[in-house]
């Protein structure tokens, strides 16, 4: 060949020829082959750039995402009042501190170590908006993310916490050599950076804050000598969370959007090469017939620039120019098909970024893949995750003048091991009477069909099938678009069914299935306006499970969601399926009865969900009785909005509550109005004792024997700016129902122990100051703690205080108690029982309770005189109480009558309005000092009579 090819070119004709050759074959081929391959670049950058931005989008909107669920947690975990989140909770797992803020201002920390400064009054104000806020402060290697959310409603309480950095960024999800960089877009403060970005790319990259996300281009810059392309995104924020907006820059290298460009590489370059070496031996073989085909191929090679694949070379000879000519027609069909499936494939991408809709993804893949593979049957089957065991099949033939046909398929068990075994695809032989995903093929008359799973998470979730009539059908080629296909498919229905789970989590209660509170109020929205736009009435049912506490205090709370799912489960069966059962929360569910005529219609409901309820619940073989309460409303007698349904539909239950439980209630407007005040009333209440308006009255206690003022009771008084004197009847139970109590029990300790720090400094003769301790705030664990602290820091004996609890503790709590009081009276802290008397009195509660005095309440005084039976009560008090060691103090004592019958029965001591009302520190003072009988043993009614 050396010889021949030197033989040519020294003759003159060889050389022009040779000349002629390299002017008209080989420059067009080889700027056709870099003008391809420049073509070919700029598509697969663009469609890298796409992809980009789609992943940038895609974790601004993940962010977002978390600080949604961030500000849940938070709330949730704030709002509980149950102390710090267990090691392992989603609290602990998302967020890195958190602080609860009281209504009051303070901040008080829940676990980490969260800064504790009030809330600034922006800050404040959006929280009392019931919408959250998010704070970013600059931070060595990254930024500090501090949310604050509302946890009640009117903004009365709020959690402050900041999110972990590694529940926040997640880089270790990052996808394939993607690296993310997080910034305010206002301030341009970074957040954070999973690698470094130079400070001018970034400046290049990030828009500004009017320009449009959706038109930013890629920057393309250095990184080592290797070109990177970064595009940014700006996720809007202020909205849900004031703050400024986050724009997210997504960078990858160059050569990842180009990795399918070197395999193109690797077959055009080794063509073309082929190409040139068989034109260039024909021009030496056979110089005067090489012009024609040169200018054939020539032409052929300008087609394919302008994407005609489609042509071909008619040459019919049976030398180096037919096959040069075949080569080049076959080549050219690769390409067709190459770039067809590419552009098929890009089409695809866009329809899965721009629709959920996975039917019209498969729809466009079955379009597409007909004119990319040559297959007489394609076929693509997804499984039906909502019915395990069936299937939706998508199906074209080739032939066929029909367009895409649609199928139901039921899977068997081959089917799922067929795809398991095969995870990259498989040949199989049709045989008539085929089942499952090879039935719709098997009855068309194929005979051989390819099989490519599609995979989601490692779990197939769908095939696509490749039929053909003949069995030596179908080649490499064909099985590689196959699995390009099946990827694409595999991610649109893993988007669909992501979307899907995310709108599950999103409005349905996970333990019972049923709505949550976000679509319960959507569809009450929308019911209203039906109703509104139809003229119908529906109505409301507010359902609260009695006593469900005692089920997760005794059985545990697996038993008590067991418990919950049932009921969710009784209370459908009551209802029709037009109506809509939710779960607010807790053991709290409601019903949407729709198109209601008689509010009695629904009381009907009710009164069945109610017997429904209070039927056994058989939980781990154990027999468990609850009740229910239910609150009515009625659409539009008692509200035109959701949130005035719901309220009113609370107010009602609670209602029901208060009749006894296992009631039914109707709502009433003077229910609203008694809640209404009553919230404004636990309102005022908290801002109190800092506005100075509660203060201590002091009612005297008279020593029979002596004469002597001997003590004192502390009674608590609140005169509200506006209301005047509110009696402590009235906010006493709005307190215990508040928790607000432990505040004013703190506050009634710490002040009773410092006025009689002050008696004791002037020379008083009161032995000791009584303060009435509710039983909540005797359960809680530190009572003891507390009582001692306060006479500690008053700097009073432990015996100059006297606590005063109630019968009804002692009944109720017995064994909760009881070392609290051991642990009060070794101590020297003085235990009275107030109110004896009226509850189940019991001999064996005042032997094994360390109790000091005991105080007959006033219902059995007010009989002296007139009723024996009540002489006789008293009389077998004093006697019963002495016989035990303890002292006896009479109550309400408001005549000279009842004082000498006490005396005269020996009573210990009185109190009552006879001896003195509940009077300020000073007036009491006063009194004491004015009327102290001169010897201790002058007589008691003179000393009165003063």
């Amino acid at each position: 060949m050396i010889a021949a090819l030197r033989r040519f070119v020294s003759r003159r004709v060889g050389r022009r020829l040779f000349l002629l050759f390299i002017v008209s074959a080989f420059l067009p081929l080889a700027a056709l082959a870099a003008l391809s391959f420049m073509q070919l670049r700029d598509m697969l950058l663009q469609q890298g750039e796409q992809r980009l931005a789609a992943t940038a989008k895609g974790y601004a909107m993940t962010l977002f995402e978390r600080l949604l669920l961030a500000s849940d947690v938070a709330a949730a975990a704030a709002g509980r009042g149950a102390g710090p989140p267990a090691t392992g909770s989603l609290a602990r797992l998302s967020l890195h501190s958190l602080a609860r803020v009281e209504p009051d201002g303070r901040v008080v920390a829940v676990f980490g170590n969260p800064p504790l400064e009030p809330l600034a009054p922006a800050v404040r104000e959006r929280i009392e908006e019931g919408k959250s806020v998010v704070t970013v402060k600059p931070a060595t290697g990254g930024a500090r993310v501090t949310i604050t959310v509302p946890t009640t409603r009117g903004g009365e309480g709020a959690a402050v916490a900041e999110i972990l950095p590694e529940y926040l960024w997640q880089p270790e999800l990052f996808p394939t050599e993607t690296d993310f960089c997080v910034l305010e877009e206002k301030s341009r403060v970074m957040l954070f950076c999973s690698t470094k970005i130079p400070d001018d790319v970034l400046a290049a990259t990030v828009p500004a804050p009017s320009e449009v996300p959706s038109a930013l281009l890629a920057t393309r810059w250095l990184r080592d000598g290797e070109p990177q392309r970064s595009i940014a995104w700006t996720q809007f924020l202020r909205y849900a969370f004031e703050t400024p907006d986050w724009v997210v820059v997504a960078s990858q290298p160059e050569s990842f959007q180009l990795a399918r460009l070197l395999e193109y590489q690797h077959i055009y370059v080794p063509v073309v090469l082929l190409a040139l070496l068989i034109v260039g031996w024909l021009t030496i073989r056979q110089a005067r017939s090489i012009v024609g085909p040169v200018v054939q191929l020539a032409a052929r090679a300008r087609g394919i620039s302008r994407n005609d694949f489609e042509s071909r070379v008619e040459m019919d000879r049976q030398d180096e120019f037919g096959e040069l000519a075949s080569a080049f027609n076959q080549m050219s069909s690769q390409l067709g098909r190459q770039f067809a499936a590419l552009t098929a494939l890009s089409e695809i991408d866009r329809l899965i970024l721009s629709t959920p809709d996975t039917a019209q993804v498969v729809r466009t893949v079955l379009e597409r893949m007909r004119a990319v593979v040559p297959a007489h049957f394609i076929g693509v089957t997804l499984f039906d995750h909502d019915a395990p065991g069936h299937a939706h099949s998508y199906f074209s033939e080739t032939n066929s003048t029909e367009g895409l046909a649609y199928a139901r398929a039921t899977l068997r068990t081959e089917d799922y091991e067929l795809l398991g075994r095969n995870p990259d695809g498989a040949w199989v032989a049709l045989v008539p009477g085929s089942r499952g995903i090879l039935g719709v093929l098997a009855e068309r008359g194929l005979k051989v069909a390819y099989i490519q799973p599609i995979v989601w998470r490692d779990v197939p979730c769908g095939a696509l099938a490749l039929g053909y009539r003949d069995e030596t059908s179908g080649g490499d080629e064909e099985r590689r678009q196959a699995r390009d296909f099946a990827d694409r498919v595999a991610v649109a229905v893993s988007s669909a069914w992501r979307d899907e789970q995310l709108y599950q989590q999103a409005h349905f209660d996970p333990l019972t299935g049923l709505p949550n509170r976000l679509l319960l109020k959507d569809r009450l929205t929308q019911e209203i306006a039906r109703g509104q736009r139809e003229q119908r009435r529906f109505a409301l049912l507010f359902i609260d499970i009695d006593r469900f506490k005692n089920v997760n205090d005794t059985l545990g709370h697996t038993a008590g969601d067991a418990v919950l799912a049932e009921a969710g489960r009784r209370i459908q069966g009551c209802v029709r399926d037009s109506d809509t059962v939710a779960r607010l929360g807790g053991d709290e569910f409601t019903v949407i009865l729709t198109n209601v005529h008689d509010p009695q219609d629904a009381g009907h409901v009710a009164e069945e969900i109610v017997a429904m309820l209070s039927e056994s619940f058989e939980i781990d073989g154990q027999s468990t009785f609850l009740s229910a309460s239910v609150g009515i409303v009625a659409y539009p007698e008692d509200g035109t909005t959701a949130e005035d349904l719901l309220r009113n539909a609370d107010t009602a239950m609670y209602r029901a509550k208060a009749a006894g439980r296992a009631t039914v209630v109707f709502f009433e407007e003077t229910m609203n109005a008694e809640a209404v005040s009553r919230l404004m009333l636990d309102r005022d209440l908290r801002q109190a004792i800092t506005k100075g308006e509660i203060a201590m009255h002091y009612q005297p206690l008279l020593d029979l024997r002596t004469g002597v003022v001997c003590g004192a009771e502390a009674l608590m008084r609140w005169n509200h700016p506006e209301h005047g004197p509110i009696p402590p009847a009235r906010f006493v139970p709005v307190a215990e129902e508040s928790g607000f109590i432990d505040e004013l029990g703190r506050f009634a300790l710490d002040e009773a122990c410092a006025r009689m720090k002050a008696w004791r400094a002037e020379g008083l003769p009161v032995k000791r100051v009584s303060v009435n301790v509710s039983p909540r705030q005797l359960r809680k664990v530190g009572i003891v703690a507390l009582v001692q602290q306060a006479a500690d820091g008053a700097g009073i004996p432990h015996e100059c205080l006297e606590i005063e609890i109630t019968e009804g503790l002692l009944i109720e709590h017995a064994d909760s108690v009881e070392g609290l009081l051991r642990g009060l009276s070794a101590s020297g802290v003085k235990i009275a029982l107030d109110d004896f008397g009226t509850g189940f009195s019991s001999l064996a509660y005042l032997n094994r309770f360390p109790i000091d005095t005991i105080k007959i309440d006033r219902v059995f005084i007010d009989g002296l005189g007139y009723k024996r039976d009540s002489e006789a009560i008293v009389v077998a008090i004093i006697a019963m109480s002495h016989a035990l060691g303890k002292s006896v103090t009479a109550e309400g004592v408001e005549s000279a009558a009842q004082l000498e019958m006490l005396t005269e029965f020996g009573c210990d001591s009185i109190q009552g309005y006879f001896v003195g009302r509940p009077m300020p520190a000073a007036e009491f003072v006063a009194f004491v000092r004015n009327r102290a009988p001169e010897k201790a043993t002058a007589p008691i009614l003179p000393f009165l009579s003063r």
